[in-house]
């Protein structure tokens, strides 16, 4: 699977960054457990806005997919594994203090309750973002958009999820008109929970669950919105 992602992902970050300039930025690359499933239409992919500060400032895309490269952002050691491991971490960054994965958490250990981090995927819809930290501003957005719409199309045809669950409060309109052809989506089902709703729809065999950022929200509510969901479609 990692020859044949870098084989479809990596010319479209070369033509990102040689077709474009940035300055104090960092960059990202889907990620996935070791325990994926390698059958088609099947499996989760959570996907965020973007990552608030990520794990290199380093701006030459080719050796942040050079396998050689130990600060490589592609196919790292521990994809996914830190997730767990750094869960209660009292030094830097502590996933037990994120809503977004506590929330993925729960939901995937419903399905997968033992070793949850290695059985999905994880992506962000912007690969760019400000090198300080924080979600990129509309102009960022813009540039690197129609090449976010050619990697999010190639991640989910790759991996073959059968659920692509979407945390991204509204971000993921645009995506999703690109990924139907900018034909009308059709909305399978939906759940409301709270002064909040998530809904299903279906691209191409593909489900998806398009729903909030889970900072500052119920997350109870938020999981068994997305489980009831999966449970009835």
């Amino acid at each position: 699977m990692t020859t044949e992602i870098k084989r479809h992902v990596f010319p479209i970050y070369e033509r990102l960054f040689a077709e474009n300039s940035f300055k104090d930025i960092c960059i990202f690359s889907l990620q996935w457990g070791n325990n994926f499933p390698a059958e088609k239409n099947s499996g989760f992919l959570f996907v965020g806005k973007a990552v608030n500060g990520w794990v290199s400032d380093e701006t030459d895309v080719h050796e942040l997919f050079n396998m050689e490269n130990p600060d490589r952002i592609f196919a790292r050691d521990n994809q996914m594994e830190w997730v767990n491991n750094l869960e209660g971490n009292t030094k830097g960054y502590n996933t037990r203090k994120s809503a977004f994965w506590r929330l993925i958490k729960e939901v995937t250990k419903s399905y997968y309750p033992e070793k949850w981090q290695s059985n999905i995927a994880w992506t962000n819809l912007y690969k760019v973002a400000p090198g300080d930290g924080g979600n990129p501003n509309t102009k960022l957005q813009k540039t690197q958009q129609k090449y976010c719409f050619e990697l999010l199309e190639k991640e989910i045809e790759i991996l073959s999820p059968k659920y692509v669950v979407m945390l991204t409060s509204g971000w993921e309109w645009p995506f999703l008109m690109h990924l139907n052809g900018k034909e009308k989506l059709n909305t399978l089902s939906e759940k409301k929970w709270g002064d909040y709703k998530t809904s299903m729809i279906e691209i191409n065999g593909v489900k998806f669950i398009i729903s909030h950022h889970p900072q500052g929200k119920n997350e109870w509510k938020h999981k068994q919105a997305i489980v009831e969901l999966i449970a009835e479609n």
